[in-house]
């Protein structure tokens, strides 16, 4: 156990993910641990391209700024405690915390939401039905009544449901918030349903979604970048663990972690750290954004970077500690196809005003008030979010950023006859012009596309903590007989928990703090509604509609 007052205990992480981010804020502002003996090694050169999925960056075309995100993420006030109160500790500026900004920009702009869906050739639907049968509403009462235990392993989606529930706007609409596909993991989408049940009579409106002020990045990682640098954490940019060597004792119940292995960010070794018996590390494992790629609005998305051969250093390292220690799961179960975890994503910088006229027009509702919109018959399965602009600090005042989801990227475009791979960012937007009905006047859409810059992000797998799995499959967050260290990230296994989420790297990292570094410390308990008779009430109401 780590003691505060025990100035010579160093804690060594591997990578500026939410996970590691999480746990160093709560050692230093819940358990007043030394922020100087704190090591974060990144593998990344600089602190603008950190926070795994909640990054953001721009760049300068043609002397015009354009910005670009791999991942977006949403929030509601029951599911996330943990990354409320994370907020809580992450001074903003000199008078606030990163959640006082957040609740005070939440009263500015609430989401309520009128135009819910876009079906073919734009006919809007407000989502009040859902659309779903008898049958397929028998089967979601029984996946929400079984317990976990009783669901085979490797069970998918489709196993549960009949075809008609992946056309009902209850699945359209599920989707598009939270990413999932029909073979995807039956147990995930149960700890989903309970998790996200009191929301049911409200997916129509969705007036408990919450965004932040701007980019997830800048509203809340930077500024614990910045402070974490204040207090003195040492950050270690291009480098990365590589490897740990462990030692276990002669009966095998107890091991430790007694060396960690480094090396640059493009794999050259670096001289390797021992760790002491009361030293801790803390592990991140897998990633969501490992080998990302991005076009630009002139070139398609690069495609060799799909080669899954050049693993990121949180998967290699995964791979190499798992073939040591059999309960440290089974990362192969997650990379074993990129065609079922790939996601693309891309995000538009308009100029000039015209997209948010038209599209403030088409939802009836204020850039900020509208939910993810699914386009319904879009083969590339696109998903639009809008956001209060600005969406980045410094984002000049007659532009609009938005980000674009798409589960179906390898599919042929309606408007563009291409896969979305094979596309540039130009003729990406062109696809989603068409959807939105918006190339009806071609002055306009050629307004459009020519003040625009689209730059288009494939995620080969960002989606894989989704995929049908066994027990066994994710380790613990502190691994049975360990004394130092403990594994972080969307592939460790925290009861009843869901993955994709914030709430789950920061549930991780404060399992982790508490037990190694403070065990008085509270975890904020997660909330079920089902077990609330007038939420039930209302849930059977919404699905009667």
């Amino acid at each position: 156990m780590a003691k505060k007052e025990d100035s010579s205990v160093n804690v060594y992480l591997n990578g500026l993910g939410l996970g590691s981010i999480a746990a160093v804020m709560y050692m230093i502002q819940k358990a007043d641990f030394n922020p100087s003996n704190i090591h974060i090694f990144e593998q990344n050169r600089s602190k603008d391209l950190v926070g795994g999925s909640c990054d953001a960056s721009e760049m300068m075309v043609n002397d015009q700024p354009a910005y670009f995100m791999q991942g977006s993420r949403m929030f509601e006030d029951k599911v996330y405690p943990c990354t409320k109160e994370l907020w809580s500790i992450i001074p903003y500026n000199d008078n606030e915390s990163c959640l006082q900004d957040h609740q005070r920009n939440l009263e500015e702009c609430r989401v309520h939401t009128v135009v819910r869906l876009l079906h073919a050739n734009g006919k809007k639907d407000t989502g009040y039905q859902l659309g779903l049968n008898t049958a397929e509403k028998l089967k979601m009462a029984r996946l929400l009544a079984t317990p976990e235990f009783l669901i085979p392993d490797g069970a998918r989606i489709t196993d549960i449901f009949g075809e008609a529930f992946f056309t009902s706007n209850y699945w359209y609409m599920w989707r598009a918030l939270f990413a999932f596909q029909p073979w995807h993991s039956a147990v995930e989408m149960k700890r989903y349903m309970h998790l996200f049940f009191h929301e049911m009579p409200n997916m129509n409106t969705m007036v408990a979604l919450e965004r932040t002020r701007y980019t997830n990045f800048h509203s809340f990682i930077l500024p614990a970048l910045g402070f974490m640098q204040k207090k003195g954490v040492n950050f270690h940019y291009n480098c990365r663990i590589s490897n740990v060597d462990f030692k276990v004792d002669s009966g095998g119940k107890e091991r430790w972690i007694e060396r960690i292995h480094l090396e640059t960010g493009s794999g050259r070794s670096k001289p390797s750290i021992p760790v002491r018996n009361t030293d801790l590390v803390f592990l991140t494992i897998g990633s969501i954004v490992s080998n990302a790629s991005f076009g630009t609005h002139d070139r398609p998305v690069d495609q060799p970077a799909l080669n899954a051969q050049n693993l990121g250093g949180a998967w290699t390292l995964w791979k190499k500690i798992a073939a040591k220690q059999p309960d440290f799961g089974r990362p192969e179960q997650f990379l074993r196809d990129i065609s079922q975890s790939t996601m693309m994503t891309f995000t538009v910088t308009f100029r000039g005003g015209l997209f948010q006229r038209k599209f403030e027009w088409l939802v009836e509702r204020q850039m900020g008030r509208q939910s993810p919109l699914p386009i319904t018959a879009s083969p590339w399965i696109l998903h639009l979010h809008t956001y209060r602009q600005p969406l980045f600090p410094d984002q000049p005042r007659d532009t609009c950023v938005i980000w674009v989801t798409a589960l179906g990227s390898n599919n042929i475009g309606t408007f563009v006859k291409k896969t979305m791979p094979e596309c540039t960012g130009r003729e990406i937007l062109e696809e989603l012009l068409g959807h939105l009905q918006f190339d009806q006047d071609k002055g306009e859409k050629n307004e459009i596309l020519d003040t625009s810059t689209c730059i288009p992000c494939m995620l080969p797998y960002s989606t894989s903590q989704f995929l049908s799995r066994a027990r066994g499959d994710r380790p613990a967050v502190v691994p049975a007989g360990s004394k130092n260290f403990a594994l972080l990230g969307q592939f460790v296994e925290i009861p009843d928990g869901i993955v994709f989420t914030t709430e789950y790297s920061v549930l991780g990292a404060i399992h982790a703090v508490k037990k190694f570094v403070k065990p008085s410390l509270v975890v904020p308990p997660m909330y079920f509604g089902q077990h609330h008779p007038l939420t039930s009430i209302a849930v059977v109401r919404a699905l009667a509609r």
